[in-house]
């Protein structure tokens, strides 16, 4: 556990575009600027039909050695799905069927004793890793351990967070900047734990309140093709490293009013990760600030070629949220069906440059594509393959509740032989069955 000191600096000039710049250009010095701010309030429905021309249901096998619901983290390959909580990984085939689990928790060799934060595999060389408390652990997909990885800290003592596979034997990983004053923002390390380049944090302040929260952060990385996309969750800017290891701004988003200003990250920016704190507090400074993607990981940002693919967090804000589901509450020792509202999803057309909000399905109120094609929920791509496929997971009493004759009334089926399809899987479906994975094949 040697203390790193991160000396090598990025040789290309790389450059922020911070919040309180963002304006309503469309295209500035070659980055595409995604219009969130003018789209709020003006909810589309768009239907999966559009992007999307078939559906493949997987269902994950469901055995005594293997029964879950949470997932927090997944990766589809051609040839593996891999599912993790903060307690499990498991591998599956392809087709679903369960091949067993990666690691466990313990004390023992190749075991990790606190739990998973993340996960990242080498398509090439069939490698699996999972992040835990400053520690990667490498693994075969059938489940070998290898090795550990001693992940980087900073001259702050903070560990590296959010590791990613670049190409074999170079990762990415984001240093949070929890003080203010940390001198790098991401960096690459290699298999020995050791950076082999850093890239600067030109966002320095001096922090007032506690160490910080999620806000100080990163979303999760994702790859299309050859270049890996990074962004911290307070900064507008869409950053991707390309082949000579540069990074380099691609797109930024424009928040206007709603940015998370430089003022805010000097005081305790904790009250953002606590969703019951903007219920109790409505005149918190936090209320109307927006940020992209969530920060809870639940909806990861994700990009194809020509789409990007992105979740909005956000306070209580002043703008209208798309209707979400019906919700019981109780108030004075009555029960009250409430119909809330839900954080908007958008998609970003890189040929058209083109930002488009999503309104919920008006039958289930659940967010994403409208599912045309055979009448099932909304699907919302959570994963990008190697394949040029959209990966979505739903979890099977949701089938089983929502997808009802009337639910199927209500919508356009486009494709009625996979219509059927669909049904014959929610006859054979459990609602305690492990989820389905969900492969969308883009146009």
């Amino acid at each position: 556990m040697n203390r790193l000191i991160l000396t090598i600096k990025i040789l290309l000039p790389v450059f922020l575009l911070f919040s309180c710049r963002q304006n309503s250009r469309q295209e500035t010095e070659g980055i595409d600027v995604i219009d969130v701010v003018s789209n709020l309030g003006k909810y589309q429905e768009i239907l999966v039909s559009e992007l999307v021309s078939e559906l493949e249901y997987i269902p994950l096998e469901t055995t005594d050695d293997c029964v879950f619901e949470a997932i927090r983290h997944f990766i589809v390959t051609p040839t593996h799905i891999f599912v993790a909580s903060n307690q499990y990984c498991y591998a599956f085939s392809r087709d679903g069927r369960f091949m067993g689990e990666i690691g466990r928790v313990g004390q023992g060799p190749g075991e990790y004793p606190i739990g998973i934060t993340g996960i990242t595999v080498d398509e090439k060389n069939q490698t699996i890793y999972l992040g835990s408390h400053r520690t990667l652990l490498e693994y075969s997909w059938d489940g070998v351990f290898h090795q550990y990885i001693q992940t980087p800290r900073s001259i702050n003592e903070i560990y590296i967070a959010r590791p990613f596979v670049v190409r074999e034997n170079l990762f990415i990983g984001h240093f949070p900047n929890r003080k203010g004053n940390e001198a790098y923002k991401f960096a690459l390390f290699d298999q020995t734990g050791q950076v082999v380049q850093s890239f600067d944090n030109r966002l320095k302040f001096e922090r007032t309140g506690s160490w910080g929260s999620e806000c100080d952060d990163s979303m999760k990385p994702f790859r299309v093709s050859e270049r890996i996309y990074v962004k911290e969750f307070t900064n507008d800017t869409l950053y991707f490293l390309n082949e000579r290891n540069e990074l380099i701004p691609q797109f930024v988003f424009n928040l206007g009013k709603y940015a998370f200003p430089k003022h805010m990250k000097e005081v305790n920016p904790r009250p953002i990760s606590n969703s019951s704190f903007f219920t109790h507090h409505s005149e918190t400074p936090f209320r109307n600030v927006v940020v992209i993607p969530d920060l809870f990981d639940t909806d990861p940002m994700v990009g194809t070629p020509h789409y990007i693919f992105f979740s909005v967090g956000y306070g209580h804000g002043s703008f209208p949220r798309p209707k979400g589901r019906e919700k019981t509450v109780y108030v004075e020792g009555h029960t009250l069906n409430v119909e809330a509202g839900t954080a908007p999803v958008g998609i970003y057309d890189i040929d058209n440059k083109k930002t488009q909000l999503l309104d919920t399905d008006p039958v289930s109120r659940m967010f994403g594509l409208i599912n045309d094609l055979d009448g099932g929920l909304s699907f919302w791509p959570k994963y990008y393959t190697s394949d040029n496929e959209l990966v979505d997971i739903w979890k099977s009493y949701e089938m089983k509740e929502i997808l009802t004759e009337e639910y199927f009334a209500a919508h356009e089926i486009r494709n009625p032989q996979a219509h059927q399809k669909l049904k014959e899987l929610l006859k054979n479906l459990d609602r305690d069955d492990n989820p389905i994975v969900v492969i969308g094949k883009l146009k």
